[in-house]
């Protein structure tokens, strides 16, 4: 199991030249907060990263549309892989 920070922090750098460092770190955390996913070097399960990626599309669906947010879901998918390897 990855660990939640490291999740958080690959997501961060996929979304960051879309939206920002800061606002791709604050849409992350506020995800995790609302679905009770814990930033504290924690594991973070393969359910509750799935439920994360979903959200951060979901508002990349809004800044980006729907065909390029599924690109950026497949690099974060693609980057975390990378790291549990």
């Amino acid at each position: 199991m990855p660990k939640t920070k490291e999740s958080v922090d690959t997501i961060v750098a996929v979304v960051s030249p879309y939206l920002g460092e800061t606002m791709a770190r604050a849409a992350a955390r506020a995800h995790c907060e609302k679905l009770g996913i814990a930033i504290d070097g924690a594991e973070i399960t393969r359910d509750q990263l799935d439920a994360l990626v979903k959200k951060v599309a979901q508002g990349l669906n809004i800044f980006v549309g729907r065909e390029k947010a599924a690109v950026v879901v497949s690099q974060i998918h693609a980057a975390i892989a990378g790291r549990a390897s």
